[in-house]
């Protein structure tokens, strides 16, 4: 009898930790969210043939770039250079706090030493102690656009926008650009999209 006690004893003590080990793993997960724009011009032919491109040489349109061949790819369109309809993507990564200051406010900031800014290699970024960077105060976005090569009209729009820092670049756009694609021809307007890490 008292080793039946103890086992289950035992047992309700291991149930008891793997559900504390349990509750800790969903506490520390990042939760995040996104919104989806889009218009849609014309219809886009299932499997029609795709020419895909970034808008720029940087890493991240790169990135997001490869991710949309292979989005589009898995979904049945043809990609590659004989496609009459390009995809175009592009992925801004801005400051909110930067983009009201005019010329004056900055190049007053700068000359102060006070207000001098260091660089971080850790986080990739500048720092200023007197203006921290607080988890709001950047926007990730992803625009992807397609248009006919022959006449140069655009047949769809869409844009998926983060607007905190909570959830990295990378991890975001993997959980974004599917979830964009999921409305790919299609016109929706704030759609959201949960993003954990």
């Amino acid at each position: 009898m008292l080793i039946a006690l103890l086992r289950l004893v035992s047992l309700v003590a291991l149930f008891a930790i793997s559900l504390a080990g349990t509750a800790l793993a969903q506490a520390s997960k990042v939760e995040s969210s996104a919104r989806i724009d889009a218009v849609s011009y014309q219809p886009i032919p299932p499997g029609a043939a795709l020419e895909t491109q970034p808008e720029s040489q940087s890493q991240m349109d790169e990135d997001a770039w490869h991710q949309v061949d292979a989005d589009l790819s898995g979904r049945g369109y043809a990609i590659g250079p004989d496609g009459n309809l390009v995809v175009t993507v592009a992925t801004q990564l801005v400051s909110r706090l930067n983009a009201d200051q005019s010329v004056g406010d900055v190049n007053a900031r700068k000359s102060d030493p006070k207000n001098s800014a260091l660089f971080s290699t850790g986080g990739g970024t500048l720092l200023n102690p007197d203006a921290p960077i607080n988890t709001t105060d950047r926007v990730f976005r992803v625009n992807l656009t397609v248009y006919d090569k022959s006449s140069g009209h655009y047949l769809w729009r869409g844009t998926v926008e983060r607007a905190d820092a909570a959830i990295d670049p990378a991890t975001a756009l993997r959980e974004m650009l599917p979830a964009l694609l999921d409305h790919f021809g299609e016109t929706v307007e704030g759609v959201d999209v949960p993003l954990v890490q």
